[in-house]
């Protein structure tokens, strides 16, 4: 019976002849048999893992190595710079144009308030808002550009320090839409006087006392003109006499009509009569008026006879039948005015004189709302930074044109 330990030297023989030939791949594998060849095969393969050199590059691979890093290398400095040309500077494009899209959205803020505009060109503008501090005074804004090219866009609060805006400006522009509305203002033309309405007659005749209880009172309504804006009264002209003493005395008034036409007691102007100026004949007494004016071409007025003193004042003379005139009447009172009746067919003589205001021409007077505004603001020399924008004003303040 054979023993392993009486193979050992045969095995280190075995190891001893394992070599790598010069110039060949593998390593050569001695024909062993058996268990031990086996075992010793194992061992050898442990050997030649754990032993085997690391594998080197050749120049070739050295050389591509180098020229693809540098292609990439290449790539990776271009795409840096591009990156660095595309972050805006100061006086890049992009820059200046936010800066004069921020301009704009400050000014447009402040206008689009105004309650009114005091000056304005194509370059600046001064314009009121409300109260913004609490003091109830309206606030005064201007934004201004001098045109030079590179001056500064300002802008000054309530006559304080004057602040740019936006520096370097090439371009600043404002244009104003206004809404015209256009009003006919009649053109007065006021005549000579003239006899407004007058009653004369030489028939039927009567003397009208005027007396405490008794009092007369004559309605006349003027024709007009069909273009009659106003008329008034200048003089009227009455037939009075004494009636016994001269102490007599009487007032001469113009009042307005009641809504009826009846005698209202609302005195536009009065005029004393006195009996001592009178004789004993009928003649014309004249009284001049100046508050009757701006009369309604509608309207007509009530000439009154009241008693002052003495039993009978005086007298007036009139027609007491016949009369058949429409814009004229006669009534009378025996209650101190109280109360008045009309008296058909029966007038006063009198005659009143006036002016009468007609329409002219018309004047076309026109008046300006500034309801919006379009602004245009560049502050580069590149025009594709031009920026404009519009808006509109909220209060449409009244302007010049």
């Amino acid at each position: 019976m054979s023993h392993i330990g009486d193979k050992q030297p045969q095995e280190e023989e075995s190891l001893s002849r394992w070599h790598r030939p010069h110039g060949h791949l593998a390593w050569e594998w001695p024909h062993e048999t058996g268990y031990h060849a086996i075992i010793s095969r194992l061992q050898r393969r442990v050997h030649l893992a754990t032993h085997a050199a690391s594998p080197a590059f050749t120049l070739l691979e050295i050389v591509l190595t180098v020229a693809v890093m540098g292609i990439i290398m290449v790539g990776i400095g271009s795409a840096l710079m591009i990156a660095g040309r595309a972050v805006p500077t100061a006086k890049s494009v992009t820059a200046t144009t936010v800066a004069a899209a921020e301009a704009l959205d400050q000014i447009v803020t402040d206008l689009q308030y105004a309650v009114s505009v005091s000056q304005r060109t194509a370059t600046m503008i001064e314009f009121t808002v409300n109260d913004r501090n609490g003091d109830d005074i309206a606030e005064t804004i201007r934004y201004s550009w001098g045109g030079a090219l590179g001056s500064p866009l300002t802008r000054q609060y309530n006559g304080g320090t004057v602040e740019n805006v936006l520096t370097d400006v090439r371009e600043f522009n404002l244009l104003y839409t206004l809404k015209t509305i256009s009003t006919q203002i009649p053109q007065p033309n006021e005549s000579a006087e003239t006899i407004l309405i007058s009653f004369d007659a030489n028939k039927n005749l009567f003397d009208y006392p005027i007396q405490d209880a008794e009092r007369y009172a004559e309605y006349f309504f003027p024709t007009l003109p069909a273009n009659t804006i106003s008329w008034k009264v200048t003089r009227v002209v009455v037939q009075a006499k004494l009636d016994g003493a001269n102490d007599g005395q009487a007032s001469v008034q113009l009042q307005r009509p009641t809504p009826g036409g009846q005698v209202s007691g609302v005195v536009i102007e009065e005029k004393t009569l006195l009996e001592s100026v009178l004789g004993t004949r009928y003649a014309s007494q004249e009284f001049a008026f100046s508050s009757a004016s701006g009369l309604a071409p509608t309207q007509g007025l009530w000439l009154v006879f009241k008693w002052v003193a003495n039993g009978i004042a005086c007298r007036v003379q009139g027609q007491s039948l016949g009369v058949t005139a429409t814009n004229l009447s006669l009534a009378k009172s025996t209650d101190r005015g109280l109360s008045w009746s009309t008296l058909p067919g029966q007038s006063l003589l009198f005659t009143v004189y006036g002016t009468v205001t007609t329409a002219g021409t018309p004047q076309i007077q026109n008046t300006y709302y500034l309801t919006g505004i379009d602004l245009k603001l560049r502050a580069s020399s590149d025009t594709a930074s031009l920026v404009q924008t519009g808006v509109r004003l909220l209060n449409t303040p009244t302007v010049t044109q």
